[in-house]
């Protein structure tokens, strides 16, 4: 038979153990898959907090937008960044919306937008040749979705 020093630590063991299980499953429902929300536009400094990564979907879910880009004409290997302005008028990456033209035939990209950043902005698409290449075209700056379902889409023209 344990003594009773020994079942309390064993019984204190367990309940720590069963307390750390249900932190972790009541964790995972919380926050976003890819990162949470992008960071709030700096007042003082220029230099912006990285954004999170957010999802990619051609058709945004219920809860939830979408931009999309769409180009003049396709442009196989093309490479597209998403930028946002702070107060200062500068442009920064979104770190998550970056990726290759690969919707349609080449020449359309769409990103999911959290509803926690609704009526952000102003943001803008800069494509690329390629991930590495020349500047091909920049977007007029725009504004995020701003209600579920909403696709804010934007047409680049292409040399």
């Amino acid at each position: 038979m344990l003594h009773t020093r020994s079942r309390r630590l064993i019984i204190a063991s367990m309940l720590a153990l069963a307390l750390t299980v249900i932190f972790i499953l009541l964790g995972q429902g919380q926050g976003t898959a890819v990162g949470g929300e992008l960071p709030p536009r700096p007042t003082t400094s220029p230099t912006p907090t990285a954004p999170p990564t957010p999802m990619a979907t051609a058709v945004p879910p219920t809860n939830g937008a979408a931009i999309r880009l769409h180009t003049s004409k396709p442009s196989a290997g093309a490479w597209t960044v998403v930028q946002w302005q702070n107060e200062h008028g500068n442009w920064y990456e979104v770190e998550g919306w970056r990726g290759h033209l690969d919707e349609g035939q080449a020449d359309m990209k769409t990103w999911w937008v959290y509803p926690t950043n609704y009526g952000q902005g102003p943001f803008r698409w800069v494509l690329y040749t390629s991930q590495n290449g020349k500047q091909l075209a920049v977007s007029d700056p725009f504004i995020l979705p701003t209600r579920n379902g909403q696709i804010i889409n934007v047409e680049v023209e292409l040399p």
